[in-house]
């Protein structure tokens, strides 16, 4: 019988939430560039009162969104998954979830590079779990499959730069 096994947040994920706070950068400030170039506006205080207001707009947008980056990984650092012989066991600051395992029908294992990057449980209700995001995403989906005698079980494999 294998022992039971927590999964928390891995550093990978961390670092693509608090990036994703950074993303509006790439849009507003090259908009502002163009607007601010604007050959009929040949004014050089048109560009500076452009792209002031773009970049308080992206400072806005920025703060906004690291804020919430900040509050997801939070949470989801207290987030722990733990899989039991018969459970899915999700502990956080919102309670305990327990999925059973006999109930999974489908398991479909998305790996991106040779990595397990999700593993996603489809339920005999026809509702579904994505699990992502998590350390040792490899471990997870060897030991779900292995504890689960599931007809359907596919692979996919994404190749990405």
């Amino acid at each position: 019988m294998q022992e039971d096994r927590s999964f928390t947040l891995s550093d990978a994920e961390a670092r693509r939430m608090r990036r994703g706070a950074f993303l509006p950068i790439l849009l507003i400030l090259p908009m502002a560039a163009m607007f601010g170039f604007d050959r009929s506006k040949s004014q050089p205080i048109h560009f500076l009162m452009v792209f002031s207001v773009a970049t308080l707009i992206a400072a806005i947008v920025v703060s906004i969104g690291w804020y919430g980056a900040k509050r997801r990984i939070d949470e989801f650092s207290r987030t722990m998954l733990t899989i039991t012989p018969d459970n899915l066991v999700w502990n956080s600051s919102l309670g305990r979830s327990e999925l059973a395992l006999g109930d999974i029908e489908a398991v479909s294992i998305r790996k991106v590079r040779g990595s397990v990057r999700s593993v996603s449980l489809t339920w005999g209700t026809g509702a579904s779990t994505l699990l992502e995001g998590y350390a040792d995403m490899d471990i997870i989906a060897e030991n779900l499959t292995s504890r689960l005698s599931c007809d359907v079980t596919t692979t996919n494999t994404w190749f990405s730069i």
